[in-house]
């Protein structure tokens, strides 16, 4: 019961009493592990443990707006999500719509494969939009469903 004061953990701590952070966390509370052996480490050395219902609701927040545009010069149509930076093109909306899904699939991909540089150099607003795609694990439909397509 102790632990659940302290709320943050370092991770020698975090395994020992990994069950009762679990059933806290399950109960509504959130605990943080945290790196080393100094509790008022960076932000970003910080892992918060949370229930997963919260993290859905907490993303419900978070919208994708995407912009379609169209024209002679651009020789058909342009979807752009600027929350993510990345865009689809077509000569029909249908396609531009394939072409941003190819892009965004594509992207998570590499995205995941070298997530220790992305997490350095991506803003947390572009990482936790990324997080919001990346929940959505490869679902075409899902992922259309979130960018709002």
């Amino acid at each position: 019961m102790e632990m659940l004061m302290e709320r943050k953990l370092n991770i020698r701590d975090t395994k020992k009493h990994y069950s009762e952070l679990n059933n806290a966390v399950l109960n509504g509370l959130e605990m943080v592990t945290f790196k080393g052996i100094n509790k008022n480490a960076k932000n970003d050395e910080e892992v918060s443990h949370i229930k997963t219902p919260y993290v859905d609701f907490l993303m419900g927040f978070l919208k994708f707006n995407p912009i379609t545009e169209s024209g002679e010069e651009l020789g058909g149509f342009t979807i752009s999500l600027n929350e993510i930076d990345m865009y689809g093109e077509g000569s029909t909306i249908e396609s531009a719509k394939e072409d941003l899904m190819n892009t965004i699939c594509e992207y998570i991909s590499i995205y995941l494969n070298q997530i220790d540089l992305f997490g350095k150099v991506e803003s947390i607003s572009k990482q936790v939009y990324m997080l919001k795609l990346i929940r959505c694990d490869g679902n075409r439909d899902k992922i259309m469903k979130e960018i709002g397509l």
